[in-house]
């Protein structure tokens, strides 16, 4: 999406009216034009809207639709009373610019508010979005996630950095296939929190606080471990407490017996309700943007032998064990 913008070279401002840099935008950013003005009384109405939108994005975590406001005020004071006002924290299309009248005549632009989401080739790529956002609007929070993971999935963008998950706070976990400090491999410790700039859990270990990725974590959780005749009463539980960096296996522990084990086996392990898992080996167009992504296990569909995932605040995902790990985390 990003590589039409540079082609392009538009001049960009952020919210402050500073100019923005091009190459801050990647592969997994949403780009969306979005041509209004203040003086039209269907914008004033629309923008509300898309700003909640938004919002209701970023408080999810996902930071990955950039909208463009592409400014039809009749001055520039207007344009950034407009923006102060009732925008977001967006991007704008330096005031006055001849690449405005370029990109209005792209996309064919007749009217206003109008609402562009592109591909990486900079062709428009989800007809009517103006009236899809109020429609996620009036509908609820979990119809915005599904608007957004389908632009996704129109424009091509890459996934975008888990929106859901994050370790909690205080979670247990051992640090495994640490490369750098192997002395580490092993140790204890608990989440202390998680750094989204740098994409790593500050994890206090001893008296020290390290900052470690996440595909050096193991989950120190317990999981349900079925018998055989299958009676849920005679179900165990098992402590995960390492994991065969090799293999993938999962080393467990039960009193004294030590169990190895992987998810989608016949009697192999039951995720606990608020594990988090990451998604892998998802085929259908559909679901692909999932892959390599953090969620919580919600529950465990015992007639359907699935894992019912949350991914995102009121978006849940039916998912085979087989498409899920523990480790390495993403």
């Amino acid at each position: 999406m990003a590589g039409f913008i540079k082609t392009w070279g538009l001049q960009l401002v952020d919210k402050g009216n500073k100019p923005f840099d091009l190459q801050q935008l990647g592969p997994s950013d949403i780009i969306a034009f979005y041509f209004s003005a203040h003086w039209c009384p269907p914008c004033r109405q629309f923008t509300p809207l898309l700003r909640k939108f938004v919002e209701l994005l970023n408080a999810a975590g996902d930071y990955s639709l950039k909208i463009i406001f592409v400014s039809s005020d009749k001055s520039e004071t207007e344009m950034w009373k407009y923006m102060s006002e009732e925008h977001g924290n967006w991007l704008a299309l330096t005031y006055g610019s001849s690449q405005k009248d370029q990109l209005s005549s792209k996309y064919s632009v007749s009217g206003i508010p109008s609402l562009m989401v592109i591909n990486g080739a900079g062709q428009s790529v989800v007809p009517h979005a103006v009236q899809i956002v109020i429609q996620a609007m009036q509908n609820s929070t979990t119809q915005v996630f599904k608007t957004m993971f389908d632009w996704r999935t129109a424009s091509g963008a890459a996934p975008a950095a888990p929106p859901v998950a994050q370790l909690a706070k205080d979670m247990s976990v051992k640090v495994v296939g640490l490369v750098s400090k192997p002395e580490l491999n092993g140790e204890m410790g608990s989440v202390v929190g998680y750094n989204r700039e740098k994409q790593r859990y500050d994890v206090q270990l001893g008296e020290t606080i390290m900052s470690l990725k996440p595909a050096n974590l193991l989950q120190m959780v317990s999981v349900i471990m079925p018998c055989d005749s299958g009676a849920e009463e005679e179900h165990q539980e098992a402590d995960i407490v390492n994991v065969d960096t090799e293999s993938g296996e999962l080393v467990l522990k039960q009193g004294d017996k030590e169990i190895r084990a992987r998810l989608g086996d016949e009697l192999g392990p039951i995720l606990k309700d608020g594990t988090y898992v990451v998604v892998h080996g998802l085929k259908a167009e559909s679901a692909k943007q999932l892959n390599e992504c953090l969620g919580r296990v919600a529950s465990f569909e015992k007639d359907k032998g699935r894992y019912l995932i949350e991914m995102a605040p009121n978006m849940q995902k039916s998912i085979k064990p087989d498409n899920l790990r523990l480790y390495p985390l993403a």
